[in-house]
């Protein structure tokens, strides 16, 4: 890989341990994937935040970057992290694991990167441009970026993001390449896509059925972002699957080569329901509702509002909704947060059911309308999972 003598120097050291290791964890990585030389990088989004996935390893690695004093190139947002950092006593958080996800959160913070603390950082401002190359590690932010937004960035680790973000800089190989975006896959959707869970559905079974092959879809209607969220992260989860087309829809969709499909596949309601019935794990009364895996928008929480209307939540369940505390500084989104509340549902921020133990820990029986949330939940078999449409879920667990 070509390197230029100022990158060099960096390399070798001159410029401290912390931007050496960085600089040599990219470059490493770009000469296994064949990259020709080092582009520079628009933003990053940096995964790693949670202590309950990262644990104590974390601290000696970001030990790193405070000894030498670093501070990131470019702007950088963060990944949810295991609680929310206001009310995580009301989430049944330790104080133990409270001080360590705090401190985890204070070097992110002495680092110059956004305390975001969300898996969705379109949702708050910072919507990737086309063409733009960027470093980020959530999956199904990726995925987002990528193909609703036609922006350019492979699914980084943890590690690689953040060294990213502090040098500026990433290889060029993978999705940074137009001949590496060309859709290998066709599927024809043939079934309705209208819940929010369908959505999730659909991108659970291209992702179990074509690992890390970039999809085409035909017959999707016009989508919001809010749903093909649902999608991206079904399919990062299930697949590994870091970028899509939908014709006629994303910004990629008019201008890639057909040529490259290798197969094409149908999308019926018998595959739909045959994701339903995976995830149909429990006929017992739902111990916890869990929304919003990605993170919840303001136009979510109305929806969801909407939905339940009059009706008051059963007791021996509980609601919660995760979202990022910028999003719910959304103009008029304190009196649907009100109405929410006042039904018993709670709204936390900064964290999300998969990265956060007390969702595993103090919960059996599980609805959500996400696959993704419902892949991570049952791996280790402890938790049971249903999913179910917001229509469903109200009917269920409102009275």
């Amino acid at each position: 890989m070509f390197l230029t003598k100022y990158q060099e120097r960096m390399l070798n050291g001159e410029m401290g341990e912390a931007i050496s290791k960085s600089f040599e964890l990219i470059v490493k990585l770009g000469d296994l994937n064949d990259a020709d030389k080092l582009i520079p990088i628009k933003n990053a989004q940096i995964a790693g935040v949670s202590y309950y996935t990262v644990g104590e390893s974390i601290f000696s690695f970001l030990e790193l970057f405070s000894k030498d004093k670093i501070k990131v190139k470019v702007p950088s947002w963060l990944n949810p992290a295991g609680m929310d950092t206001v009310k995580w006593k009301e989430m049944g958080i330790s104080e133990d694991f409270a001080e360590k996800q705090n401190r985890i959160i204070k070097y992110y913070m002495d680092m110059g990167i956004e305390l975001t603390l969300t898996c969705t950082p379109y949702l708050i401002g910072y919507e990737p441009s086309f063409g733009e190359n960027l470093s980020w590690s959530e999956s199904s932010a990726v995925s987002v970026a990528n193909g609703y937004y036609g922006a350019r960035t492979n699914r980084e680790g943890a590690p690689l993001a953040l060294a990213s973000a502090v040098i500026g800089l990433t290889a060029n190989y993978g999705l940074h390449m137009n001949e590496n975006r060309m859709p290998k896959v066709i599927i024809d959707v043939q079934t309705e896509i209208k819940h929010f869970s369908d959505y999730s559905a659909l991108g659970y079974w291209y992702g179990k059925n074509f690992k890390g092959l970039i999809p085409y879809f035909k017959g999707l209607k016009e989508s919001s972002v809010d749903q093909i969220k649902m999608l991206a992260a079904a399919m990062a989860a299930s697949g590994s699957v870091a970028h899509f087309h939908i014709e006629n829809q994303t910004p990629e969709s008019k201008l890639v080569d057909l040529g490259y499909i290798e197969e094409n596949f149908e999308f019926l309601v018998e595959d739909k329901k045959s994701v339903y019935s995976i995830f149909q794990q429990t006929k017992e009364q739902a111990d916890l509702v869990a929304i919003g895996c990605p993170h919840t928008s303001v136009d979510d929480l109305k929806k969801i509002s909407s939905i339940v209307g009059d009706k008051t939540l059963r007791k021996g369940t509980d609601f919660w909704i995760f979202s990022s505390k910028k999003e719910l500084e959304t103009p008029g989104s304190k009196s649907i947060i009100n109405q929410l509340e006042n039904k018993g549902i709670r709204i936390f921020t900064d964290t999300c059911m998969v990265v956060s133990p007390t969702i595993r820990d103090n919960y059996e029986n599980i609805i959500t309308n996400s696959t993704k949330a419902a892949f991570y939940l049952t791996r280790k078999g402890q938790n049971k999972v249903n999913l179910q449409s917001l229509e469903e879920i109200s009917m269920e667990v409102f009275e």
